[in-house]
């Protein structure tokens, strides 16, 4: 009888050893993770409120995601329209303090998926509106259609803690 114990012991060992070789790992340093990406472009129209502080007051989809515009609505009744390109350059930290400050107003809604927001984590505050009417309006109109159009793929990355692959050293030397 102590001889079958012992044996199934060692045949427990065995398999336990076998599957962490061989076996589906599924913790390996990665997290499988959804994208969603726009495949329509967005006017997002500011207003200035009161000086230099912007507040979204309409977002509107478009075909075309290169032709994202930003048009800035100011007190002294006169306006200003940013392409796609110079907000990614005012996010970057190019440009007035004013158009910083309307890129960042217009980052807060839908035209945050335009310069790189996740549309995952990502969700447009009713305090970068006008009034929470507009807030719902938008994201019942042009917030819905935009999700429902958006490419969805999925991506895997390394889990939290790791810097990404090729972190380590290598010994490989190039060169002579």
């Amino acid at each position: 009888m102590a001889q079958y114990i012992k044996y199934g012991i060692y045949a427990v060992i065995g398999i336990m050893i076998l599957s962490s070789i061989f076996g589906d790992d599924s913790d390996n340093g990665t997290t499988t993770e959804e994208v969603a990406l726009p495949t329509q472009g967005l006017i997002t129209v500011v207003q200035e409120m009161e000086q230099d502080q912007f507040k979204i007051s309409d977002e509107i989809t478009i075909p075309d995601t290169s032709e994202s515009l930003i048009v800035a609505n100011y007190l002294d009744s006169t306006s200003d329209t940013f392409t796609l390109a110079e907000a990614r350059l005012a996010e970057a930290g190019d440009g007035s303090t004013r158009s910083r400050s309307i890129v960042r107003a217009a980052s807060a809604g839908l035209f945050g998926y335009m310069i790189g927001r996740s549309m995952m984590s990502h969700r447009p505050r009713p305090g970068a509106y006008t009034d929470p009417k507009t807030h719902q309006r938008v994201s019942n109109s042009a917030g819905n259609k935009m999700n429902q159009t958006a490419a969805r793929s999925t991506r895997t990355r390394p889990t939290s803690g790791k810097s990404g692959y090729g972190g380590g050293k290598s010994t490989r030397s190039y060169g002579g």
